[in-house]
């Protein structure tokens, strides 16, 4: 499934951490906003990981989309992998 994850965490080291995390599994949109591809089974390991890594400060938005949401996406550049209007 495909995720955009967007955060405002204050804390420099905990949105540093955050940061580092979702660049490993996803791709950066904008400075805080991250789109990730997860698969279903690993999607609470997920959660779970954000809030160990987050401590429940700050805040961390997740949104799902639908598997008709992702077929209706518009790829803009075929040279990136995750650029697309939903």
């Amino acid at each position: 499934m495909t995720c955009i994850v967007a955060y405002d965490i204050e804390d420099d080291r905990i949105r540093q951490r955050l940061a580092k995390f979702l660049q490993g599994v996803g791709f950066r949109l904008q400075k805080s906003v991250f789109i990730v591809k997860v698969e279903r089974h690993a999607f609470r390991r997920f959660l779970s990981d954000i809030q160990e890594i987050t401590n429940n400060d700050g805040k961390v938005a997740i949104f799902r989309q639908c598997t008709g949401c992702q077929n209706k996406a518009i790829q803009l550049d075929a040279a990136e992998k995750f650029w697309y209007i939903f």
